[in-house]
């Protein structure tokens, strides 16, 4: 289906109307119904109630919206695919990582995927919801995202192949030259922490896995909170408090002495890097992807 077509499908459904769905398409009602009609027509279907007033989508288009974004989403990419490899021919590969990986990992991604062909890398960073999506949806072609051993993540499915990237360690680490301060309030009982929110996915794992052993032993409290990795690890070697973060992050920190590995007194959280391809997206330049991928890095946790 053309797209101009699905747009005016997208263009009815945020507005609601004919009328506003036309002024939103930057066109005159009488053309945008016309449009609509010859949809109708070639679909053998009613798109618009005509019985109301306003005139409103069907029930069977509104129960259809989410595939019909996304079918919108998919024409897009392929477009801009087009586009990129007819300019510059190259081809576009577009990787979808959760936050904490694209700041730890994604350099070498990007490095490993340009050295294997001519192609233009396109890394997108999200959270785990949307890195499934962005690969279900054909707007990613690889995604690497955390998952703690043991668990199945989104559950099996058979259009998905998964290969185990790394093992990865989420590790506790404080300002070198603040460790006085701290074992000063760990020997009172009290331990401040930079946290995660709780409805993403470290900020989850946390919850689960790591704060309820580390507050047997103290009383915590939280003096900052940010979804970021990077900026968690900047407020910890600041000494505001402490964070547990990606060790691939923050290994240079430690070696370098201006971060202290805690991992001896707190609780680390042990995970697994995995990537993902949809199996119904197997192009020719994606087979030494894959492969690289699945060999990417050595583990680092025994």
């Amino acid at each position: 289906m053309r797209i101009d077509w699905l747009e005016d499908l997208v263009a009815l459904l945020d507005t609601g109307s004919v009328v506003e769905a036309a002024a939103a398409r930057n066109i005159s009602q009488s053309a945008f119904s016309r449009r609509i009609q010859a949809l109708e027509n070639l679909m053998d279907v009613a798109l618009i109630d005509r019985e109301t007033k306003p005139n409103r989508p069907v029930a069977a288009l509104r129960n259809q919206e989410q595939q019909v974004r996304q079918a919108v989403l998919h024409q897009r990419h392929l477009i801009k695919q087009i586009q990129i490899e007819s300019r510059s021919g190259s081809r576009l590969v577009v990787v979808a990582c959760q936050h904490a990986i694209t700041t730890s990992l994604g350099p070498p991604i990007v490095k490993m995927v340009s050295s294997l062909g001519k192609a233009h890398v396109r890394l997108r960073s999200a959270n785990l919801d949307e890195c499934e999506m962005l690969l279900m949806t054909g707007q990613a072609d690889f995604s690497v995202t955390y998952r703690l051993p043991g668990e199945s993540g989104s559950g099996p499915n058979a259009m998905i192949e998964e290969t185990h990237i790394a093992d990865e360690r989420l590790i506790p680490v404080y300002a070198a030259d603040r460790m006085d301060d701290l074992r000063k309030r760990l020997g009172v009982g009290e331990l401040e922490i930079i946290a995660y929110p709780p409805d993403v996915f470290l900020g989850m794992s946390m919850n689960k896995h790591v704060l309820p052993a580390v507050e047997s032993r103290a009383a915590v409290t939280v003096v900052a909170e940010t979804a970021l990795t990077l900026a968690a690890m900047q407020m910890a070697r600041a000494g505001i408090g402490v964070a547990w973060v990606p060790e691939a992050l923050v290994s240079s920190d430690v070696s370098e002495g201006r971060l202290r590995d805690l991992s001896d007194t707190l609780d680390d959280l042990r995970m697994q890097i995995v990537g993902k391809r949809r199996l119904d997206n197997v192009q020719d330049l994606h087979a030494p992807i894959w492969e690289e991928l699945s060999e990417f890095l050595e583990p680092r946790v025994s």
